[in-house]
Formats: C-alpha cells, structure tokens, sequence
C-alpha cells in the first residue's frame, strides 16, 4: 500500500496523521505505525490475503483453523480478552471503512517483543525464567476468567462456531484441511495424505473419551504465541498480547503446545525443563484451572503439536525468502518423525526457529 494512500484513508476516517511507518506482523495485515498531530501513536491494520493461499482457499479464511477473519471479529477478540480476561491487549479505537478496505484503529502496546527484550537484557537466563512466570500468571488469569460452553472460534458474544461439544470433533475436522490444503500444494502425495490422516483420526479418537465440553474445560486460546507476537515491559512482564486473530475457544492444551513449540525451546534442550517448569510456577500462582496432570492431558499437547507440524508443513510449502526456503521440508521431516516415534522435537524445532531470530543456544548464567 502507498504511505499517501493510508494517509489520506486515515485522515478522513478522523485520524490526523502525520507519519506513517509499515512494520511486518504476521501473514494477514498491512500494519502501519501511526503518530498523529497530537504527538500520540497508534496502530493501523488493514485486512490481506497471504500470497501463498492465493487459490488455495477462500479469502479471509484463517489458515489455521479455516474459520472466518474478519477486523471485527479481531476487534471483539482483543476486546474480550482485556475486558473479560484482564490481560493487557490494545484498545480498539474504531472499525472504518476505506477505498483501500476496511481497517481498525488501535492503541499501540507500550514495549518490545519478547524476542527483542531476550537480546535487550543480554540473553540471561534468570530473566528469561521471570518473564515465563509472569506469561504464566496471565494465562493462569486468563483460564480462570474465561469459559467457553463448546469447542471453535470465537466469533463474537455468545458466538462459537462450530460450537462442538467435542474437541476431537473440532479438530479432526481442522486436520482434514490441513491436509487437504498440504495435497492441493504438493506436501503429500495421495499415499502420504493416506496414512497422515488415519495417523491422526486415531490419535483423537483415543482421546475422544477425555475431550467432552463437560469434562475438558473450553477456555479463550490466543493460538500463536511464539516472541514477536507479544510485547513485554523492561523487567519481561507481559505489556500487550495484540495477535488474537484466530483465537479459539478450545482445550488449554491447544495454547500449552505453542509455548512448547515456540518459546522454552528458545534455548537448548536443557533449559527446556526449567523454562515449562517457570511458566507453570506462574500459572499456579494466578490458580490457572488447567495444570496438565495426567498422561491424556500429555498425550493431547503432544497431538496438538503434530497437527501444527503439519499445518506448517503446508504453510511453509513453496515459500522462499532466504529464510524460510527449506523450511516446509523440514518441517514434513518432523512430521513423519513424530508419526513414527510419537515424540515431538522440540529442539530441533527451536534450532529453525533460531536461523531466523539469531538467539545464542544456551543462555548467559
């Protein structure tokens, strides 16, 4: 998008602004920093479709669960987890439309991501266990507050859709078109799509018994928490959860699966323990309802984390960027391998995210 062209939508939308600045969050936005005459800040999201699903899917499709995006059901989401859940996501300023499509307006969190904030206090470890208890007790709070009646996403008040009364319905259902998806794009091959669905319509039938709305509590998933997609104060306390886009009402196994496959692998295999270890002191603290105690509640992250190995099997399939290019392979590769051992490699999931991000492997002491 042309800087004068935003400029022009958000001045006559109310918004005096005097500079624009586009930043990269996520796959879906054109995200623009905003400082008005005032001197204030804030932030602008503009909806758009990724270039990979281009043919692939309808637009304005969550990729991750195929449910409907749209900026107001993102303006609800955030809305609901700072009113309801007491956490610290951006005010939302106001819905517009535009000749450009419709944005929203929202406050811009004080702070810097996570990721940063790791490089900022020098890679120590001490400070990275503090910032997980503190994650913990938000999501500790967060659990408590918020209570769903049935499984999928949540789309406004009183709104889920499908509204499963089984997550194991709910997700065999998400997995299908992942794997749908990872055949249109060339991931599997028909054999291969064979045996990954069968592999995983097992899975979630033996855990159908213990995934019931009665018995699984359904609480608010903010679904991809990996560093950059929140901030933290200087002292790495949550300061803005801003990425809610997909949020889902679903077991807390589907959010305890992402801190494993994106945050206490930061580091190397050693550190993993005692970074898990941080955030559950935390959550126990805010008497999160949702401790995971038994071998069902293990075997479900463990599951939960395949099936995202697989959506970012297809995701990452044909992207190339430098970065990324063997990615989709790899990630196929530890697919198959959780497939075959029924073990998920966390480290090794840690060690791609680290290409990227630049991180040392084992913290400061």
């Amino acid at each position: 998008m042309e800087l004068e062209s935003v400029r022009s939508a958000l001045r006559s939308a109310g918004y005096p602004a005097v500079s624009l600045t586009a930043i990269q969050e996520g796959s879906n936005h054109d995200v623009f920093d905003v400082v008005l005459e005032d001197g204030s800040a804030a932030i602008c999201k503009f909806a758009r479709v990724r270039e990979t699903e281009v043919g692939i899917a309808a637009e304005n499709r969550d990729t991750l669960f195929g449910g409907r995006l749209s900026l107001d059901r993102e303006s609800y989401l955030l809305s609901l987890a700072r009113k309801e859940g007491g956490l610290p996501a951006p005010e939302i300023y106001g819905a517009h439309d535009s000749p450009l499509g419709r944005f929203i307006m929202m406050e811009k969190s004080p702070g810097i991501s996570f990721t940063e904030w790791q490089g900022v206090q020098g890679y120590r470890l001490e400070p990275f266990l503090e910032s997980l208890r503190a994650l913990g007790r938000d999501f500790g709070k967060l659990h408590r507050n918020l209570r769903f009646p049935s499984f999928g996403d949540i789309i406004g008040p009183g709104v889920i859709d499908p509204g499963c009364r089984n997550f194991a319905d709910r997700f065999e259902a998400v997995t299908e078109m992942r794997i749908d998806r990872g055949v249109k794009k060339g991931t599997f091959t028909p054999e291969e799509a064979l045996r990954v669905r069968a592999f995983f319509h097992g899975r979630f039938e033996d855990l159908r018994h213990c995934l019931d709305a009665g018995l699984c509590r359904s609480v608010m998933v903010f679904t991809d928490m990996h560093g950059r997609n929140y901030f933290v104060d200087g002292q790495g306390v949550p300061s803005g959860y801003f990425d809610l886009e997909s949020a889902q009402a679903a077991p807390a196994a589907l959010e305890f699966y992402g801190f494993r496959f994106f945050l206490f692998n930061f580091y190397d295999g050693g550190t993993f323990p005692r970074a898990e270890a941080a955030f559950f002191e935390g959550y126990r603290e805010a008497n999160g309802p949702c401790v995971p105690e038994t071998a069902e509640d293990e075997a479900l992250i463990q599951l939960l984390s395949g099936c995202r190995l697989l959506e970012l099997s297809e995701s990452y399939w044909g992207v190339v960027d430098a970065i990324r290019d063997t990615w989709g392979v790899r990630m196929k590769d530890l697919l198959f391998r959780y497939m075959d051992t029924g073990s998920i490699d966390y480290v090794a999931l840690g060690a791609l995210w680290r290409e990227r991000d630049g991180q040392p492997l084992h913290p400061k002491t």
